[in-house]
């Protein structure tokens, strides 16, 4: 049964678990969609939270002097969730990448439809697979994953003792920019590697045949390649899907680490 009574003391523990959940929730992906109500990720932190201050976390007293000293381990508490948070998000815009990419290969690049997720006009390809891919990550519990590393972190960064490791920082961030671009070409290969092709047969037939008007017949041509090649390649978005969660939960880990 949940014991209900706080102190002074308790009530200001509470509130640093409070603000790392709700944090976490506004940044984390999922959670921090721009269609799911404020008041229910407020609710969803205050419940976990309560949970958490409940049965996880350890009851220390907390070391401060002044209110500026608890408004400063208040903001601690909140750039850690906003961190973890924001490094299991960082990885979805590896989607955003190649779609750019396809777009500007088959055609598309103008073509920006509105995300009411994000309320940002995004490419015609990012947004497919973005969907697709998140939609995967959902039905493997990865939402779950994230609530439990949320959970564990409280263990290894202890509330009202947070210190930032900059050098950590800085090597999670290059990290990532060589994953971002490794990954993101993976995911775009097959759309790159058709267009190329059909890009070489119009060169040559650009000159072997002066007379056709290449770049009005080019565009059709590529467009509906693209096409095709994106309805051939369903099956293979499983498989990046896979890397996008390898890289969530590595980030996870580093941003992590960047606080102990």
């Amino acid at each position: 049964m949940l014991d209900m009574s706080l102190s002074i003391q308790d009530l200001e523990y509470f509130l640093l678990v409070f603000t790392r959940i709700t944090c976490f929730f506004v940044s984390a992906p999922f959670f921090s969609t721009a269609n799911v109500p404020y008041r229910a990720k407020v609710g969803i932190g205050f419940f976990t939270a309560m949970l958490v201050y409940q049965f996880v976390v350890p009851h220390e007293a907390l070391v401060y002097n002044t209110v500026i000293g608890y408004a400063i381990l208040v903001f601690k508490e909140a750039i850690v969730g906003l961190v973890i948070g924001l490094g299991a998000n960082l990885p979805l815009a590896i989607l955003t990448f190649s779609g750019k990419i396809m777009d500007m290969e088959v055609g598309l690049s103008m073509v920006n439809i509105y995300d009411p997720t994000t309320r940002v006009s995004e490419g015609f390809s990012g947004m497919f697979y973005h969907y697709m891919v998140l939609l995967i990550l959902i039905l493997s519990d990865m939402h779950h994953y994230l609530i439990k590393a949320l959970v564990e972190a409280f263990t290894l960064i202890p509330t009202g003792h947070v210190t930032i490791n900059a050098d950590r920082l800085y090597a999670s961030s290059l990290v990532f920019l060589a994953d971002y671009i490794s990954i993101g070409f993976r995911i775009c290969l097959p759309i790159f590697a058709a267009i190329l092709m059909v890009n070489v047969v119009l060169g040559v037939m650009a000159k072997t045949a002066p007379q056709m008007n290449m770049f009005s017949v080019g565009m059709q041509i590529k467009i509906l390649m693209g096409l095709g090649i994106m309805f051939v390649t369903v099956a293979l978005i499983p498989g990046a899907s896979a890397f996008i969660y390898t890289e969530i939960k590595r980030m996870v880990v580093m941003m992590t680490q960047v606080f102990y």
